[in-house]
């Protein structure tokens, strides 16, 4: 298997084995401990480490407990994989400050990661189609 297809193997079953299911330790798996997030829209506590990955998903995962991450198709280069997909889930607890409106959404999501050559994920980026998402719930 070439190091392209291990990490893309790595950010896909990080998206089954934690982000879908909710086990956020087993991140440590997956997540070296001082990965930033490049995302510019999350707060800084959020963006500073695997912890604040941890705190992003059980915030995200609070207000929307159904949540489902797929990926549609990732492309590999040097250290870098891109995954495009689909984010859905129903709204039923508070996000962002907004009440639980029980209403479902569905947006895409592109993810960005960074390998170590141990197969971790270093560094991310992202776009998440917040807006979408927001004015699905509304």
């Amino acid at each position: 298997m070439s190091t392209q297809e291990r990490n893309k193997n790595q950010l896909q079953r990080l998206y089954d084995e934690v982000i879908n299911t909710g086990d956020l330790e087993r991140a440590n798996l997956y997540i070296t401990p001082d990965r930033p997030d490049n995302d510019p829209g999350l707060p800084p506590e959020m963006t500073r480490d695997r912890e604040g990955f941890k705190l992003f998903f059980r915030m995200f995962r609070a207000a929307f407990p159904d949540q489902k991450f797929d990926i549609d198709f990732m492309v590999a280069e040097g250290e870098k994989v891109v995954a495009y997909g689909t984010v859905e889930g129903t709204h039923t607890g508070d996000f962002l400050g907004m009440q639980a409106s029980g209403k479902p959404f569905k947006v895409r999501n592109i993810d960005i990661c960074r390998f170590t050559e141990e197969g971790l994920i270093a560094e991310h980026w992202g776009l998440f189609d917040l807006a979408g998402m927001m004015r699905q719930l509304s």
